[in-house]
């Protein structure tokens, strides 16, 4: 459906509202440094487990759920961004 401002006058039809191309998601990964009840520990490796991910950190046995850990999000883009050709054939 198509919304028209009463104070437009160029134009028919309205430009739908733009989706934004950019979000934001914490990544575990190896090596990655996280907060776990106010100390900083370091990412083992991940799991995917019956359809629930479980964080395993550097000198404990027991995994994390990644709701308990607390780490900076990183932004990502939907867009594609050819990368520049660092070499040649």
């Amino acid at each position: 459906m198509l919304l028209v401002s009463p104070s437009s006058t160029g134009s028919a039809h309205a430009q739908p509202e733009a989706r934004s191309c950019t979000f934001q998601m914490p990544v575990f990964k190896p090596g990655t440094r996280v907060l776990r009840a106010g100390r900083e520990e370091t990412v083992s490796h991940v799991v995917l487990r019956r359809r629930e991910m479980m964080v395993y950190l550097i000198g404990h046995e027991e995994p994390v759920k990644p709701e308990r850990l607390s780490l900076t999000p990183t932004w990502f883009t939907t867009t594609r961004r050819p990368e520049t050709l660092s070499w040649y054939l």
